[in-house]
């Protein structure tokens, strides 16, 4: 006689048969507070609501998904949507949370409903890689902090609080898969590269960053910058960063009343004259005619009738 597969149980939080009835349920607790009664094994179960992240830091670990056994070490985050199979065993005395959030907490950011957003994360468990110096998974960690200080204070507009802040920690997970897949995919590390110094000199155009400082912080060289900025901008480097920097004088020019002198302190230049030749030598004009040009249109506009 045929045996029937052994049926994989639903819970709420492991061992326990329902979740908290509050649709804002969100929990989090270290892996030894469930962990350690149970011989630091947790068999293979589902939840039907609940979506999970586990993070392990610094162990070693056995992990079923789906009913495929790996194992693990160093640190890793495990996110669980709701219906995946999943276990562990952990090595004693592991260090970790899991946070667990009702599917609900996640629905308000998922309009198109957490079964359909179409993100990865939400379909199948992903694992990722912790690495200490990853903006975006510091930024998660940062999340988890204030959920605990939340968790552990009854607080009011605790569980608002506890929701938003499980969706942005979620958002920084997705992020980090996003990031990853983006550069595996062709092409993608030469857009990460120019998306990068984008960011870059919007932080830094005021310094007066050189086309190699800002290829030295990307981790490349000037010539391949100068290749992905031609290829995918249409322009060099150095006429980006001039054209960000001419773009702020502008605006400073039309929208501001600084003088002349303070926009050049402002913006980094060594001096006035520096200053004034850098934007007549780019624009064909003064910044002192560009102002009176835009005041001027300016008041045109102002005096036509309104119809």
């Amino acid at each position: 006689m045929k045996r029937s597969p052994p049926s994989i149980p639903f819970y709420g939080l492991y061992g326990d048969s329902f979740v908290d009835s509050d649709p804002g349920f969100v929990h989090i607790e270290d892996i030894a507070t469930r962990s350690s009664g149970l011989d630091w094994t947790i068999r293979p179960h589902r939840h039907n609501r609940l979506f999970q992240v586990l993070c392990v830091l610094d162990s070693e670990l056995e992990i079923n998904l789906q009913g495929v056994t790996q194992p693990l070490s160093g640190s890793w985050i495990c996110t669980v949507p709701a219906g995946a199979v999943h276990g562990f065993r952990f090595r004693p005395d592991s260090n970790g949370f899991v946070l667990s959030l009702k599917d609900t907490v996640l629905a308000e950011e998922l309009p198109q409903g957490y079964e359909g957003s179409g993100s990865d994360m939400f379909q199948t468990p992903q694992l990722i890689e912790f690495i200490d110096d990853d903006p975006g998974l510091q930024a998660f960690m940062d999340y988890v902090s204030r959920i605990r200080e939340e968790f552990e204070y009854q607080r009011p507009g605790r569980h608002q609080a506890l929701a938003l802040l499980s969706r942005l920690a979620v958002l920084a997970l997705h992020r980090r898969l996003e990031n990853q897949r983006f550069r595996t995919t062709p092409g993608g590390k030469d857009l990460q590269a120019i998306g990068q110094f984008r960011s870059l000199l919007e932080t830094h155009y005021r310094e007066h960053w050189t086309v190699s400082r800002y290829a030295s912080h990307l981790n490349i060289s000037t010539s391949t910058l100068a290749r992905l900025c031609h290829r995918l901008l249409g322009s060099s480097p150095k006429h980006l960063i001039d054209q960000r920097l001419l773009s702020e004088i502008r605006r400073r020019l039309v929208y501001t009343r600084q003088s002349l002198e303070q926009i050049a302190y402002t913006l980094g230049f060594r001096d006035y004259p520096y200053f004034a030749r850098f934007f007549r030598q780019r624009e064909g004009i003064t910044a002192g005619e560009y102002r009176k040009q835009a005041d001027a249109a300016t008041d045109q506009r102002s005096d036509r009738p309104v119809r």
